[in-house]
Order: C-alpha cells, then sequence, then structure tokens
C-alpha cells in the first residue's frame, strides 16, 4: 500500500516552494496516493507515513532551531531541492542531502552537482499541472512584459541597459525583496490566483538569471507558459525538453529588450509560440509522469526503520543539540568600541564641515550688506516665457541648479521630450559659480513656447531651500522634482500622473530609475513598494517623485534643518508615513539617476547617527522603539 506523504513546512516558508508543495500533492492525490501539509514540527513517525521536506535546507533555517529531528526520521523523507548551484541555499542542501531518504532536485543542473557532491539526486521535472494551468479564455493582455524575481545586482543591470528599448511599452518591474522569506503576498511579491492573473495579462515573461549560471528557471517558465505569456529568457542550459525558437525565445542578454519588443509588437509568432508551448507541456510533459517517482521513492522509504518512541526529537529537543552543519558554527562576542569611536570622528567632522557652509554662508551675506548697504533679495525672477503667463498646468516640475552647467540641459531636454505637455518648468538656480544659470537661459530662450520660469538667489541657500523656493512658485495640482542632474524617460511623467489619478487616496507616486553614469548603465533603483517600515531602516524613495501639490505644502516643503543637510527627501517620506500618507509605486523605469561623486552626496553619507536621531525624535509613532546607528 501506498503511504501517506507528509509535507512538513517552516512557518512562513517562501511562497516560491509553498505553490510547488501544492501542485505536488494534487497530482499525488490525483494518483491516489495521500498527502497531508504540517507546519512545524514533523507528526509522530508510523508505518505508512513518510515525510517530505521542499527544499530541506529552508525548513530547518527558518525552524530557527526549536527542534531537532531524528536521523532516523530524515531517512523516511523525500528532499526536493530547487535552489541554485553555487548558491549558499545550495551548499545547505548538499550538507544535509546525505541524511535524507531519497533526494529531488527540479533542475537537472541541481540534480548533476549535488550527484557531483557524492549526493545520489533524480531529477524531478515540471510541467503540465491542472493547478497551473490558468489559460485565459479571452486574448486580453493589457501588460506588454513582465519581469518577476528577487534582486540581483546582475539583473538590476540588465534591466536598466532595456530601459531605452523598452519605454514604449508597459513594463510591470516585480522585483522581490530578498533579504526575508517572501512568506505572504506584498505589493511586491504575488502567489496564487493573484500571481496566475497577471501572468494571464501578460503577453511576453522576460527571464534573467539571477547570477552568471545559466540557470534555466523552471518553475517560473511552466508556471508562465501555463498562462499563456511567451517566455523571453537568456541563454540557458538544461531546457530540454523544451525547444528555443519554438516554446520559447532565447538570446543573448545583450538583445533580449529587442527580442521582446519584436513579440510584444507583433502578434502572429508570439500567438504561435504561446500555442505551442502549452500544447506541448499539456501533451508531452504532465508533472504526472515526475510524481510517480516520488511516490515509488516513499514506498521504498516506508520500509526503512522508525524513530524510537523516545526519541529526543517528540520533546522538543533543540535542534543545536545535534551536531548539524547548518547550526555549528559558534559566534563569539563581539566589541563595538572601535566602530564607536569611528563614529563619532565622522559625526564630529561632518559637524564640522556643516557649520563651515554655514558661516560660509553667513560671510556671503555679511560681505552683500557691506557691498549694497542692504539686506540681498532672497530670490529674484530672472526669466520667464511668453507660455508662462497664460499657462494654466497641471504639473509643476521643479528644478534647483547648483553647478551642473555640463547636465542641466540634458535634463531639460528630457523633459521637452516627453509623451505628457501638460506641465510648467520652475527653475531655480542657487547662485552657481559655474555656467548653470546661463545654460538655463538660453534653453529658455530657446523654449519660449513652453510655460518656464528661472529664478535665482543672489546668495546660495542650499539644496531644500531652493525646492522650497521652486514650490512657492508652482500652480500645478502635482509637483515633480527633477534634479539638474538626472533626466525623465520619455513616458516617465505621464505613467506618475496616471498612477495618482488611479488612485486618488495616494499622497504622491514614484517609479524605478536607470542608475547611470557617462560610461553606461550601472543598474536600476527606486523599485521597492511603498512601506514604511523599511524606512525604519534607510530610505527607498528618492526626491525625484511626483507629489500633490497640496500635501507637499502641507508637510511644509523640505526641511532646511543643518542636521538633516542631504536626508531632505528622506525626512518628507518619514513625514508623510508619520501623517498617514502613502506613495504609488509606478513599476517600470520613468527616469534615469545620474551617479556621481557630488560633495553633497559625500557629506551626507559621513555620518548617519545624528541624522537618524532627529528622525527618530520627530516621528515617534513611525520610528518607535529604534535606536540610532553608531
Amino acid at each position: 500500500m501506498t503511504p501517506e506523504i507528509a509535507f512538513v513546512l517552516a512557518p512562513r516558508q517562501n511562497l516560491f516552494f509553498v505553490e510547488l508543495v501544492a501542485a505536488l500533492r494534487d497530482e499525488l492525490e490525483r494518483l491516489g496516493v495521500p498527502t497531508s501539509e504540517h507546519v512545524g514540527p514533523f507528526p509522530r513517525a508510523r508505518p505508512g507515513l513518510v515525510y517530505a521536506l521542499v527544499p530541506p535546507h529552508e525548513y530547518f533555517t527558518l525552524m530557527h532551531g526549536q527542534m531537532g529531528v531524528p536521523e532516523e526520521a530524515l531517512a523516511r523523507t523525500l528532499f526536493v531541492c530547487g535552489e541554485q548551484p553555487g548558491s549558499s541555499f545550495f551548499a545547505d542542501n548538499v550538507a544535509l542531502a546525505p541524511k535524507g531518504g531519497a533526494v529531488f532536485d527540479i533542475n537537472r543542473s541541481g540534480a548533476r552537482e549535488l550527484a557531483r557532491h557524492g549526493v545520489p539526486a533524480e531529477h524531478l521535472q515540471l510541467g503540465y499541472t491542472p493547478t497551473w494551468d490558468r489559460m485565459p479564455a479571452l486574448e486580453a493582455r493589457d501588460v506588454d512584459l513582465l519581469f518577476m524575481g528577487c534582486e540581483s545586482v546582475r539583473r538590476s543591470q540588465l534591466l536598466g541597459s532595456y530601459a531605452e528599448t523598452l519605454w514604449r511599452h508597459r513594463v510591470r518591474l516585480l522585483i522581490s525583496d530578498n533579504s526575508r522569506p517572501n512568506w505572504t503576498r506584498s505589493s511586491s511579491f504575488v502567489e496564487g490566483d493573484e500571481k496566475h492573473d497577471l501572468l494571464g495579462r501578460t503577453k511576453v515573461l522576460l527571464n534573467l538569471h539571477q547570477h552568471e549560471e545559466p540557470y534555466f528557471e523552471w518553475l517560473r517558465v511552466v508556471q508562465a507558459m501555463l498562462t499563456g505569456a511567451v517566455v523571453v529568457s537568456e541563454s540557458s542550459v538544461d531546457y530540454a525538453p523544451l525547444r528555443p525558437g519554438e516554446h520559447f525565445v532565447a538570446g543573448r542578454r545583450e538583445a533580449l529588450d529587442l527580442l521582446a519588443a519584436g513579440l510584444i509588437e507583433d502578434d502572429e509568432p508570439r500567438l504561435a509560440m504561446q500555442a505551442a508551448a502549452y500544447d506541448f507541456l499539456r501533451e508531452e510533459l504532465p508533472l504526472a509522469a515526475s510524481v510517480q517517482r516520488l511516490a515509488a521513492a516513499a514506498e521504498e522509504l516506508d520500509a526503512a526503520p522508525l524513530p524510537p518512541e523516545s526519541a529526543a526529537y517528540w520533546r522538543q529537543r533543540p535542534l543545536r543539540e545535534q551536531t548539524h552543519p547548518l547550526f555549528t558554527e559558534e559566534v563569539g562576542p563581539v566589541s563595538a568600541t572601535d566602530d564607536i569611536n569611528v563614529s563619532a570622528v565622522r559625526g564630529g567632522l561632518k559637524e564640522v564641515k556643516l557649520d563651515l557652509i554655514d558661516l560660509r554662508r553667513h560671510l556671503d551675506r555679511m560681505h552683500h550688506e557691506s557691498m549694497h548697504g542692504t539686506e540681498a533679495p532672497k530670490v529674484t525672477v530672472d526669466r520667464m516665457t511668453a507660455g508662462y503667463l497664460g499657462a494654466t498646468p497641471r504639473v509643476s516640475v521643479l528644478v534647483t541648479l547648483f553647478n551642473y552647467d555640463e547636465y542641466i540641459v540634458g535634463a531639460l531636454d528630457s523633459l521637452a521630450a516627453g509623451t505628457y505637455s501638460d506641465w510648467e518648468l520652475i527653475v531655480v538656480d542657487d547662485s552657481s559659480p559655474d555656467d548653470s544659470l546661463q545654460r538655463a537661459r538660453a534653453w529658455i530662450a530657446e523654449h519660449e513656447h513652453a510655460a518656464a520660469l528661472l529664478a535665482r538667489h543672489p546668495l546660495n541657500r542650499g539644496l531644500p531651500t531652493s525646492r522650497n523656493t521652486a514650490l512657492s512658485f508652482a500652480r500645478g495640482e502635482l509637483c515633480f522634482v527633477l534634479d539638474a542632474d538626472n533626466e525623465v524617460m520619455l513616458h516617465g511623467l505621464e505613467r506618475l500622473v496616471e498612477a495618482l489619478d488611479e488612485d486618488p487616496e495616494a499622497a504622491f507616486a514614484y517609479g524605478a530609475f536607470e542608475r547611470f553614469q557617462s560610461g553606461g548603465t550601472l543598474g536600476i533603483m527606486n523599485f521597492l513598494p511603498w512601506d514604511p517600515w523599511r524606512l525604519r531602516r534607510s530610505n527607498f524613495v528618492d526626491a525625484m517623485a511626483l507629489v500633490r501639490t497640496a500635501v507637499l505644502r502641507d508637510m511644509g516643503g523640505y526641511t532646511t534643518d543643518l542636521g538633516l543637510y542631504g536626508w531632505e527627501d528622506f525626512e518628507l517620506w518619514c513625514h508623510m508615513a508619520e501623517e498617514g500618507h502613502r506613495g504609488r509605486l509606478v513599476p517600470e523605469i520613468v527616469a534615469r539617476y545620474r551617479t556621481t561623486g557630488h560633495s553633497m552626496l559625500s557629506l551626507t553619507n559621513l555620518s548617519a547617527s545624528h541624522p537618524f536621531s532627529v528622525l527618530i525624535e520627530r516621528y515617534p509613532k513611525l520610528m518607535a522603539g529604534l535606536e540610532p546607528p553608531l
């Protein structure tokens, strides 16, 4: 008689594997194999019961050493692995695998690598299952391209390099934060019906490898094909029996954006590939065939000896009493004295530099008064276009300018070239000693039809004051902050305005950025969905966002507290969160962010202790229980 297979999960296990367990259980039940699911400890051993861990490393890691498992129980356990060779997770599975009764891996490369480490492992081929079959009845797909996966430096660089090609299409970047298990649905991680619905609305799924290993992400690919999303993937290994060019598109990473765009824009080959992939999985690659091997292995494991009734496990013995490879590292006490000393020096140096900035501005004011006999005006209007006078714009674009003569024209050109036109431009020059003011004047003179105003501070007053000056001129319902060395994508403003129109309760909208230097793309940033809890660790939303003007003014604009120098946008988002406002992420690249060694950024990053202390004091609800970093 076929034994019952008890799938044992850890609390808060990654939903990626929970979905795999659901599909395996469904297929086993269809074959007449009884299954059950248990969260936490193994159920008590008995004849006719074997176990399954999917995957083993995650179970033991997430159980946090709460209990051990007798080796006799592990010898009656199916290990189903699904981690990428070369990762620390795969290494953990390698260490655990010898204790398992039978070992499977959902990728051939994983099975081969386990065998290379002396672990006999069988490939568990994923394929068609009714659990994942969600092919929509109608072809109504409003997402042109979807990327779905965890963040990695490599993926970030590739996605950033595709921005110029894919801006014409409706793109959704769903990038999960793998600093903790994705155990529940979030705005950056979807599962179940929501994921299948999203895939069913998608024309092309872009598959990028997390690292250099050309690992074929079978679970993601099969789920996409069974919902009708056509897969465009980096060249991979172990994709057989699927055939590139017939069931999916494979190509060099440098050309994937062009390959995807071709399929998005031409329905005929895309629909043909969609049908071919779906039909192949359904007719020739059933998951049931692989699941039969799990059932056969379970029958063999049922003959293994049972753990003794007196085994310490059944009394909830701490796992760390075992010599388990995942929990043998000893961590000694760590002295923070050196860190504290370095932090104090850095904090003191930052205070000195800020005092010098304040002193310089004070001396500039004194010099002006001695030369002219009066105080310098805080702001003057330098230029305005004919188009500015009668305009009633919806969006006010705020640009602050200080020593960016090399970049300001590119920033303004990117705005003028965009698909959204109902804007006014307000540039505030903060007494730049270089040619920034002259470049801005020349650009405005060449765009007389645009609604544009150029103001200037006769004396330098700093970035936040300059932003507040620009805000004081704003007539639009919405304000977009465009830094003078950055650029907005052609569709960027349009997408951000759409987001606030769709979500009237959102106070601001922001999107992902392509990070770049003169040498090319560095990656992407600003892609995490709004979650005030993240602000307790660091800022994750740049100032380049579209904000409702009334809300921004109600917040008092940008703080001018020198103690928060360089943290002005972070402070604004904390203020928003404290007051119950929320942001809306546009999950595609809407702007380009220039990465430079600008002196302000260097000073900003010199010390975080004091500014974090200020935020903790100002926003007690958001920051409750936190201590400032060293």
